[in-house]
């Protein structure tokens, strides 16, 4: 019965309330900006989307923003049928009634339903325990798992597909203590598997397990009477090992291939992509992504065997590239987060579900990156309402001034992600998940930039020396995943995957939180951003067939269709030609 309690407690609260608004808020926004849906614009400020036979619309007060023309629904959305007017809560009863419009298949409509109703529970159990919590004083990590928002454009921000309400409550970042994972050890001729070159081959467990977690896995496969050198570790997620593993894998342990270790000394807390684990006893250790087999926003939490064994040559090898660019102020040389190993076992007869469900990738620590002297933040932290109702960084705009501060933030922390696309020919997924600002006493100072498995594209064309050695995307993986690839044919799409994650949904939600929230309206923020971005071509003339060539000032970009995605799913979609919210502003006559 408590539980029973607890659940009509939560159906009933204010947190329930703001978490349905929100999904329904960011649903018809996605669905809006991606042209799955047509609105009707009564006033300037009106927008409405009415049923083929005329008795059923649902109304809302809107505006297009500066930012790509994104619609933002302002207020609360209303569902009118038969001249009934009652607030539209029900994402799924919105999808049934509005979809045929969009001339979507019914399956997938429900597919995506069961998605954002997930997100509607799950949000508002997260706003209903931490809602009131301040993170203005808090550590990066503890900064990091506690964020509430999600991703700010994608309306299934937290389907967790895959979770019920107890796993959320005991595994989501928001919500979750500390865990420690399972350790296995792999077979080495079962896994797909790199180190950087910068680790020593033949301590290799003990650099990626530590003293007391190698020694009881040397013990435990003596005992057994097997070759430590012949297995390599794996940590594996509880819930994962709950799940998937035990039932699902032990053929693999009964023939040798994995074999138990036991829980790990260390302690975790999971971070904000769920499956990314950080040592809360250790802060400066490895911090560990692990295969969780669900699915999030658009993408199942698998690692792929291949990005598994990619991590650490990609690594190594924008490194190199980082350290042969010259970075002159106001720009710095971005902190990488290097993925350091990688380890994913990959059964002999795969069984459904078993693709990309074992892996491990160690990447190096924030706090083991962070300069002294310096602070870390996430970059999806500078839109936060703290539990006071308060900015997060409200006070530090105020020191210094929005403008001067969010000119400081794009030169040190934006540039120089465009500055790797211009000069290398490389293009990063940096959404504000992947970026971490480095500030001192508030004031930006440079940028950390993580999550290059499977988050970077380049063009041999235009690199100055060779990729790295990789295994490529698998047939198999290419059916599932249409958007993975590592090379690009064009600048133009080097330049829009830079973009996506950079601006339309990092730039473009700074851009709407200091119109709303620190009183610099849209016009100026882009012009700001603009011309730090003229300003810098301006310092290199030597630059200009690069900045020709991968041209972010374009009247128009390509935008990835995310919530379609989820309509569409397997299906490599178009991106969304849009205007250019960086392009020069034509000159008056």
């Amino acid at each position: 019965m408590d539980a029973l309690n607890a659940y009509a407690a939560l159906v009933s609260s204010p947190a329930y309330v703001h978490a349905s608004r929100r999904v329904m808020r960011q649903l018809l926004e996605a669905l809006l900006f991606e042209r799955v849906l047509a609105a009707h614009w009564p006033t300037q400020e009106q927008l409405c989307i009415t049923t083929a036979d005329g008795r059923l619309s649902y109304q809302c007060q809107a505006r297009r923003d500066l930012g790509f023309g994104r619609i933002r629904v302002l207020g609360t959305i209303e569902r009118v049928c038969d001249g009934q007017r009652q607030e539209a809560r029900d994402p799924a009863q919105f999808l049934a009634e509005i979809g045929p419009l969009a001339g979507v298949e019914l399956a997938a409509v429900q597919r995506f339903a069961s998605e954002l109703l997930a997100t509607q529970v799950k949000h508002a159990q997260g706003l209903q325990a931490r809602g009131g919590e301040r993170l203005q004083h808090a550590d990066y990590d503890t900064v990091e798992a506690r964020l509430l928002q999600g991703h700010p454009y994608h309306p299934g921000f937290k389907s967790r597909q895959g979770f019920d309400l107890v796993d959320n409550a005991r595994f989501a970042p928001e919500l979750a203590g500390l865990l420690s994972p399972w350790l296995l050890a792999a077979h080495r001729d079962h896994c797909r598997w790199s180190a950087s070159v910068t680790l020593d081959p033949a301590r290799l467990c003990r650099e990626l397990l530590g003293q007391p977690d190698a020694e009881r896995f040397e013990a435990t496969l003596e005992q057994r009477g097997l070759r430590a050198a012949n297995y390599l570790p794996l940590p594996v997620h509880p819930w994962q090992w709950r799940e998937v593993i035990a039932t699902h894998y032990h053929p693999a342990f009964a023939r040798g291939e994995l074999v138990p270790i036991g829980a790990m000394a260390s302690r975790y807390q999971p971070q904000q992509s769920i499956r990314t684990l950080a040592n809360a006893d250790e802060p400066l250790d490895w911090t560990l992504k692990l295969s969780l087999s669900l699915l999030n926003t658009s993408t199942s939490r698998v690692l792929a065997p291949h990005t598994v064994a990619n991590a650490a040559p990609i690594s190594d090898w924008l490194t190199g590239l980082v350290e042969r660019t010259a970075w002159d102020a106001p720009l710095a040389a971005p902190v990488l987060l290097r993925e350091r190993a990688g380890v994913s076992y990959v059964p002999r007869f795969a069984a459904a579900g078993q693709y990309g469900a074992l892996g491990c990738i160690w990447r190096e620590s924030v706090p083991l990156r962070t300069p002294r002297g310096t602070c870390a933040l996430p970059m999806s932290a500078l839109c936060h309402i703290d539990g006071d109702g308060q900015p997060l960084i409200g006070a530090w705009l105020q020191r210094y001034g929005a403008g001067s501060w969010l000119r400081r933030l794009l030169e040190c922390a934006f540039l120089p992600v465009l500055q790797l696309l211009w000069t290398r020919g490389v293009a990063l997924e940096s959404h504000a998940q992947n970026m971490v600002l480095l500030h001192v006493g508030g004031w930006p100072k440079g940028v950390m930039l993580k999550d290059f498995h499977d988050g970077v594209r380049y063009g041999r064309t235009w690199l100055d020396a060779p990729p790295p050695s990789l295994l490529p995307t698998p047939a198999e993986h290419a059916q599932v995943n249409a958007n993975s690839f590592l090379e690009c044919d064009t600048p133009e799409d080097l330049r829009d995957f830079t973009f996506d994650a950079l601006c339309f949904v990092n730039l473009a939600e700074l851009a709407w939180s200091w119109a709303h929230d620190h009183g610099l309206d849209e016009a100026e923020f882009w012009a700001l951003a603009r011309t730090v971005i003229a300003e810098h071509q301006a310092r290199h003339p030597e630059l200009a067939l690069a900045f020709a060539r991968f041209d972010v000032l374009a009247p128009t970009v390509g935008i990835e269709p995310l919530a379609s995605r989820r309509l569409c799913p397997g299906h490599a979609l178009p991106s969304i030609a849009i205007s250019n919210p960086l392009a020069p502003v034509p000159a008056c006559d």
